[in-house]
């Protein structure tokens, strides 16, 4: 008696296997499994660019504030150093400052730089373990050149 009900069980068991291979109830997480990775690589991408343009536009900013400052005579060039250092600072990443004050022309530059390997939380600037090159320098730079003004 129970060798015929065990026999009955697995043909019943065996008849479940097999509509469940007719079965595509699964589709749907084979495709977001395999449509995830691109998904993620988008949003990890848009964060990257995103943070790229926030951080030359911070960087322009603070190139820009020196400048003027320098020009209207309000810091020389060790206190603009020191300022845009400072102001410049973003994420923990210290930016190369360099300040010319050309008196002859009247006009004073500011150049504001970081490595672009410290931008991005993703590191997708870093291809094959060599950063993305903005202009062949490796660096973000923001550059800003005023007039001196009159005294």
């Amino acid at each position: 008696m129970q060798n015929t009900h065990q026999k009955r069980n697995f043909t019943a068991r065996l008849k479940q296997l097999i509509r469940n291979f007719g079965d595509e109830s699964g589709a749907t997480t084979v495709e977001f499994v395999l449509w995830v990775p691109v998904f993620m690589l988008i949003l990890m991408l848009t964060v990257d660019v995103s943070l790229l343009f926030l951080r030359q536009s911070n960087l322009w900013q603070v190139a820009r504030d020196t400048a003027r400052q320098v020009s209207i005579g309000q810091k020389d060039e060790i206190t603009g150093h020191t300022y845009a250092t400072n102001n410049g600072t973003f994420g923990g990443d210290t930016p190369d400052v360099n300040i010319t004050v050309d008196e002859t022309y009247r006009w004073v530059r500011v150049d504001i730089s970081v490595p672009m390997s410290n931008v991005g939380v993703f590191g997708i600037f870093k291809v094959g373990g060599k950063v993305i090159t903005i202009g062949g320098t490796g660096d973000l730079v923001a550059s800003v050149t005023h007039r001196l003004e009159p005294e």
